[in-house]
């Protein structure tokens, strides 16, 4: 077996956990947006005891918060919106009101239409009516989510999407490390990587990731491994230069891309073990 062979090892694992998790990952973030875009539309879903931020424009005619009239809440009082003060808007200007929509401890399972409108009788603002489904416990709301993760987990398919992302990132960084400690590690030894097989009339040449050296001359014999150390067969070198070592095998059949190409035999001591 090459010695350092490890490295690849690790490089390769890593490297498909880090595909793993990248997949999961994009998998999460298409969970959510479907989620989200099969979801009912502009539905705000509370449970007994929450609260929701809220806010919109100020009705038409209407400076004050005395003055905003409120309909559809339960005359129990298990769901009432609460404006609470008056803003000027960030992009265009103009009044608006922010408040909250507050659930009470008693509140059961039901759908309610909430609209924020004036006492003038105007046209109602579309922005100005809320959907409110209460939910009995979180369980039950997370069964009924659009979302395959919610309803599995209970957990915001997005927090998956970030938290998977984050760990793939690392375990690429991780493959990335390996895959450097190998290349050093074959270097040293006057080994190198196959990295590009290409059918030519002479036969297949191959092209290797091998330090660059005088002593590299057309016509220097080399031998081709398996990363494992098995002997494939040799290789005579055609070119050399600074982005690799174009060589033709003496037996293309049996060359894989990711086999170990070493030019100096006397090397082979210190490389296998």
């Amino acid at each position: 077996m090459i010695s350092g062979v490890h490295f690849a090892i690790w490089q390769r694992y890593i490297g498909i956990l880090a595909m793993i998790l990248m997949t999961g990952a994009l998998l999460s973030l298409a969970d959510a947006l479907i989620g989200g875009l099969g979801g009912p539309r502009g539905l705000i879903e509370l449970v007994p005891g929450s609260r929701f931020q809220i806010s919109g424009p100020m009705p038409p005619r209407t400076d004050t918060l005395k003055d905003v009239l409120i309909t559809g809440q339960p005359k129990d009082g298990s769901v009432r919106l609460l404006p609470e003060n008056i803003f000027t808007g960030y992009w265009l200007g103009g009044s608006m009101w922010r408040g909250v929509i507050e659930v009470a401890d008693f509140a059961r399972e039901d759908s309610v239409v909430i609209a924020v409108r004036d006492r003038f009788g105007e046209k109602q603002n579309p922005a100005l009516v809320f959907k409110v489904q209460i939910w009995p416990d979180e369980a039950t709301r997370n069964a009924h989510s659009p979302s395959f993760i919610t309803r599995k987990t209970g957990l915001s398919p997005y927090i998956f999407a970030v938290t998977l992302a984050l760990m793939g990132m690392m375990a690429a960084g991780g493959n990335f490390f390996f895959g450097h400690l190998w290349s050093r590690h074959l270097a040293a030894h006057h080994c190198g990587e196959i990295f590009r097989l290409r059918q030519t009339q002479n036969g297949v040449e191959i092209t290797c990731e091998l330090p660059h050296m005088d002593s590299l001359s057309p016509g220097t014999k080399g031998a081709v491994y398996r990363p494992a150390g098995e002997y494939v067969c040799p290789a005579t070198i055609i070119s050399s230069e600074p982005e690799g070592v174009l060589m033709l095998a003496d037996l293309p059949e049996h060359v894989r891309l990711g086999d170990i190409v070493c030019v100096l035999p006397e090397t082979d001591n210190d490389l296998f073990n």
